[in-house]
C-alpha cells in the first residue's frame, strides 16, 4: 500500500519569481489515499458492509492567476484558473470485501478512470 505525504513551503523572496514561472501551470493527477475514506465502507439497509482500499484521483498543482487594476468599477480585473479533472469515464468496479448477505447494490462502486488534470477558468 502506498501513502503520499505533502509538504508545502513558502518560497523565499528571491525564489518567488522563479517558482511562479516554473510552476505556473503544473497541474497534475495524483492518486491519494484519503484519510477517513480508506478503506471506503458502504453499508446497506440491513447493516451489512462492503469495503475497498482505493486511491482517489485528485488534481493538484498551480495554475496561472493574475489581477490588475482598472479605472472602471470594480477597479480590478482578474484571471483565475483552477486545477481540475477533464475527460475520463466512470468505471464500475467490484468491492474487495463484502459481508455475507450484503445487498448486491453495494457490491460495486463507480470510479473515475482515464481523466487528466488541466487548468480551467
Amino acid at each position: 500500500m502506498e501513502f503520499f505525504a505533502f509538504s508545502f513551503q513558502k518560497p523565499s523572496r528571491k525564489d518567488r519569481s522563479q517558482v511562479s514561472e516554473s510552476k505556473a501551470n503544473s497541474c497534475v493527477l495524483w492518486n491519494m489515499y484519503m484519510p477517513g475514506m480508506n478503506p471506503k465502507i458502504v453499508t446497506d439497509a440491513n447493516g451489512k458492509t462492503c469495503r475497498i482500499h482505493l486511491p482517489t484521483p485528485v488534481c493538484k498543482g498551480y495554475c496561472r492567476t493574475s489581477e490588475y487594476g482598472t479605472h472602471d468599477f470594480p477597479h480590478r480585473k482578474q484571471r483565475s484558473e483552477i486545477c481540475t479533472h477533464e475527460g475520463g469515464v466512470f468505471e464500475k468496479i467490484p468491492m474487495e470485501e463484502c459481508d455475507e448477505g450484503a445487498d448486491p447494490k453495494i457490491r460495486t462502486i463507480w470510479v473515475l478512470k482515464g481523466s487528466k488534470c488541466v487548468c480551467k477558468k
